[in-house]
């Protein structure tokens, strides 16, 4: 081979079928809110039906008893040299009929509207399910095409990449290379919270001279309204720190290794746990966070890093897909990707590392 090491030839493969998935599990989300949407129309077109069958025979048995009493002819009742009074009764009660049968036309014309509305929207629904479904194999066929490139991939480097994985200086230099990413990831969040930090001291003080002017000039003395809160990368009602001991690790499995423990050939120590499980399995967030990356990374395969603040962030790697993108914030339990062997594992699972001010931490006791 050039210069370019085998494990780095999956990453392009790796990558598109990351993509691939990712772009299926929104299509799959999107067919299942558009079927529900078509559902609800079915069912509201069915109700006016039936409000329509119903004021149709209502309308029918009035106009059928108006005709059988003659009350039809208003003008008859006042020529018919009758009682003036119960002529005068008759008539208002052939204006309170004529005005309940004007009401159940002006009724059954609005439900007759609503169902034509209903039935169009039904049929815009019922084509965006089958081009939703179209999207969908399309995106499948691609999938197959891109695994069939990545087994081609591996089955021309398996041996370099078996070789490659198993020498100490290439497992120094990833845990090297993570250890920088995450340390990266830490300056920059600290960065942003020492922008937030700048942001609120400077309204609080713009506030607070607004406030000493208006006391020189006599003027109204209004409530200072500043969030004083200490800023932090990633906020919310419960800090990290006191999860400890309530975690769930973020895929059921087969734990592989034991946390500090050397790995084949020594040298290198476990920086977090192996969890196998089956390809596809929804791997979830630990706790509430935000993405602060979600790519593909040499020994990792496709990995994505969540925040959770006070300097603690979760890793997640080897997988087949990422679902989330950085920027994104995610609650304990979202699915953010789904279990792979990306980067070259044999084993399909999830590789899961824990880190405190870029150091790694047991994540066994965190968990419960």
């Amino acid at each position: 081979m050039h210069r370019k090491e085998a494990v780095d030839e999956l990453r392009q493969s790796e990558l598109a079928i990351s993509s691939a998935v990712r772009q299926m599990h929104q299509l799959d989300s999107e067919r299942q809110r558009t079927q529900g949407e078509l559902q609800t129309l079915k069912q509201q077109a069915e109700s006016a039906v039936v409000r329509i069958h119903e004021q149709q025979a209502h309308l029918a048995q009035a106009l059928k008893g108006a005709y059988q009493r003659g009350q039809g002819d208003a003008l008859k009742l006042i020529l018919n040299g009758g009682d003036p009074n119960q002529a005068a009764r008759d008539l208002r009660y052939l204006a309170h009929l004529s005005r309940a049968q004007h009401a159940m036309i002006e009724a059954l014309r609005a439900d007759l509207a609503q169902l034509a509305a209903l039935q169009q929207q039904t049929t815009q629904k019922s084509n965006e399910l089958a081009q939703l479904q179209a999207a969908r194999e399309t995106e499948q066929e691609k999938l197959l095409a891109d695994k069939r490139a990545r087994e081609q991939v591996l089955q021309k480097l398996s041996v370099q990449i078996q070789q490659q994985q198993r020498q100490i200086s290439n497992l120094k230099r990833d845990e090297r290379s993570l250890t920088q990413l995450v340390e990266r990831l830490n300056r920059l969040m600290a960065q942003q919270a020492a922008r937030e930090a700048a942001r609120v001291r400077a309204a609080k003080k713009a506030q607070q001279k607004q406030a000493t002017r208006e006391d020189a000039t006599g003027g109204p003395r209004r409530p200072l309204a500043v969030n004083t809160e200490t800023p932090v990368a990633f906020r919310t009602d419960r800090p990290f720190s006191g999860l400890k001991g309530s975690l769930r690790l973020p895929v059921a499995g087969e734990l592989m290794n034991r946390f500090g423990a050397p790995r084949e050939g020594g040298g290198v120590s476990w920086k977090g746990l192996f969890i196998r499980a089956a390809e596809g399995t929804a791997v979830k967030a630990i706790a509430a966070g935000q993405v602060v990356f979600a790519e593909w990374l040499r020994g990792f395969g496709n990995l994505i890093i969540v925040d959770h603040g006070e300097g603690y962030m979760s890793l997640y790697s080897n997988n087949e897909s990422l679902y989330k993108q950085v920027g994104e914030r995610v609650q304990p339990g979202d699915a953010i990707a789904t279990v792979g062997n990306s980067g070259g594992q044999p084993d399909s699972g999830l590789y899961f590392e824990m880190r405190h001010q870029s150091r790694p931490v047991n994540p066994l006791l965190w968990v419960k």
